[in-house]
């Protein structure tokens, strides 16, 4: 059903200003000379990713498995939790993609992966500590709206950060290393965590991690330093 919809959108958005003016359309060979020319952007754009596809398998794939056979709650609590997710999901990603319209990308970056840096790991360990609904829809609330207040910004800024002449290859090739080698791998990641450590938040660690490298990204692509980021020296 959604695809007439997407269509539509596709078929009447109007293409930005910089591609108007390019009259050279670089072909196959071209775009993989520039995304070897630019690896530290591709790199840095698929740890930028990381935080975003981590989060969003952890909270919506590997939720009802989590509720089940971790916390032992019943099956419906956790698909009833997963069913508020999508929607916190659906409110926060516009509202936070429009705030970082008018504060910019770098603050919601860093902002909020820096607090599923220190909040992940405390709040699934409050919620492993007496397992209910009402704790599981909180936490995963909370990790749903730092989900979607990252990803809100982190879309729009992994285009702008890509080279014009390669932009959709760059954006393309960034998410897909992010989420083949780390998001895709979450829900086993956490399995194995649990398993290994014998603690239940143990999945707060993965999270960590990812919310790590979205800080050390966005360091990379918009600090600068001797007056130059990444961002600037392409």
């Amino acid at each position: 059903m959604i695809v007439p919809f997407i269509f539509v959108i596709r078929t009447s958005l109007q293409e930005t200003e910089e591609f108007l003016a390019r009259k050279h359309r670089p072909d196959a060979s071209e775009i993989f000379r520039s995304m070897l020319a630019n690896w530290p952007l591709v790199l840095a754009g698929m740890m930028l990713v990381v935080m975003t596809t981590v989060s969003f398998y952890l909270i919506t794939v590997y939720t009802p498995t989590f509720g089940r056979a971790v916390l032992k709650l019943s099956a419906a609590d956790s698909l009833i939790v997963t069913f508020c997710i999508g929607v916190s999901n659906f409110f926060w990603l516009p509202v936070m993609g429009a705030l970082s319209d008018r504060v910019g990308r770098w603050p919601l970056l860093a902002g909020f992966s820096l607090l599923a840096l220190v909040t992940g790991y405390p709040t699934l360990s409050w919620l492993v500590a007496e397992p209910t609904f009402g704790r599981m829809l909180l936490v995963e609330l909370w990790l749903s709206f730092l989900y979607a207040s990252y990803n809100g910004a982190m879309v729009v800024a992994l285009t702008e950060v890509m080279p014009v002449n390669v932009r959709t290859s760059g954006f393309s090739l960034a998410y897909s290393l992010a989420t083949a080698l780390f998001g895709g791998f979450t829900p086993a990641a956490c399995t194995w965590l649990i398993e290994a450590t014998g603690d239940k938040a143990a999945p707060g660690l993965w999270l960590g991690f990812a919310a790590l490298c979205g800080l050390l990204a966005t360091a990379a692509l918009y600090l600068r330093r001797d007056g130059r980021s990444l961002v600037n020296a392409v």
